[in-house]
Order: C-alpha cells, then structure tokens, then sequence
C-alpha cells in the first residue's frame, strides 16, 4: 500500500494532517473508509500505548483493496485552542471533520464516490449515524465499539472506573470532582 499524506478541511480554520492509503497495484476506482476517532484527544493512528488501531486497520483494508482515510482528530491539534470553547459540541469535535474526509475521498479521481464508507470507534461509532445526516452520505455505517448509551452515561462510569483506582487520597478528591459532574447532568 502507499500511504500519502493529505490535509483534511485545507482552507478552513481547522485543517488536519491525514493519511490516506491506497492498496497496491489499485486499479479502477476503489471503494473507501474514513476512519472516525472516539472521544478526547486523538491522533490519526489512535494510538494508545504501544497499539495503533487506525494504523492497522488501515493496513489491513488496504491489502483487501480497500481505500482508508485517517487524519488526526480536531480536539489532538486544536485542543488548546478549544479548552475555553463553552459552545463545542460533538459537532465541531468529530462531524464535521469526518464529513470534510468523506468529501476529499469523492473527490479523489481513484475514489468510488459511491463507495465511500465511515468506520467509527466508540464516539465515532455513536456518532456514524449523525456523520452520515449531516452530509456524510455514507454507503455504509461500521460501528466499533460504539454504545446505544448517552454520552453522559459512559463519561461517569468511566470516571468511577479511574476513580477506583486511585489511592485513598485522591479517590476523596476524585469523588468530589465526579459528584459535581453528576449533578450537572441531574438537572
């Protein structure tokens, strides 16, 4: 496979370094994957210690003769940026930008524009749905790891999961921060 960089959303506010990898010897237009980051901050291979997921799907499609698109989520190069941002949204965060990728892959002569897919994790994958309505226009949605659960939800069991594993002290401080947050969502 090559793997060629591109820039996803070149001329907006937000432009994102990305790969995209086409398999070798590719002939006609090629079927493709946008791949879609789950929450927080993420680059284009999601990497997570010493794992590469995007990277690896990407490879793995690739040798099928299958195109794929990552690129580095907004919030992993803007996030300073965006901290103070009361009104961001999943929107901004992850839409858009998938939206932007689905785009760069219709236009690419070697492209299927009917064959363009999303492949969402987790967020991603909840969000597959909405990426597709608000102009994705998706030949198919893949959802890993995705939760029919609300955003809310997940975010507090994730937090008393990190919470059970803190020491004594700051599990206290832990649990007066996760308490605030719940009452958020309460009202």
């Amino acid at each position: 496979m090559a793997d060629e960089r591109v820039v996803i959303g070149a001329g907006t506010e937000h432009p994102l370094q990305g790969i995209l990898s086409i398999p070798d010897d590719a002939t006609g237009p090629l079927p493709a994957a946008v791949l879609v980051h789950g929450s927080g901050p993420s680059d284009m291979d999601e990497k997570v210690g010493n794992n590469y997921p995007f990277r690896d799907l990407a490879q793995g499609l690739s040798a099928r003769g299958i195109a794929v698109l990552r690129y580095d989520k907004r919030t992993y190069v803007y996030g300073k940026q965006m901290k103070g941002d009361v009104n961001l949204s999943v929107r901004e965060e992850t839409i858009e930008d998938a939206v932007l990728a689905a785009e760069l892959l219709r236009n690419d002569r070697r492209i299927d524009p009917n064959q363009v897919f999303v492949i969402g994790h987790s967020l991603g994958g909840m969000l597959a749905p909405r990426m597709d309505a608000e102009g994705g226009h998706f030949a198919g949605l893949v959802i890993m790891a995705g939760s029919p659960r609300r955003l809310e939800e997940i975010l507090i069991d994730q937090n008393v999961a990190l919470l059970n594993s803190l020491n004594r002290w700051l599990r206290a401080i832990a649990k007066r921060q996760i308490a605030a947050l719940i009452s958020k969502f309460d009202h």
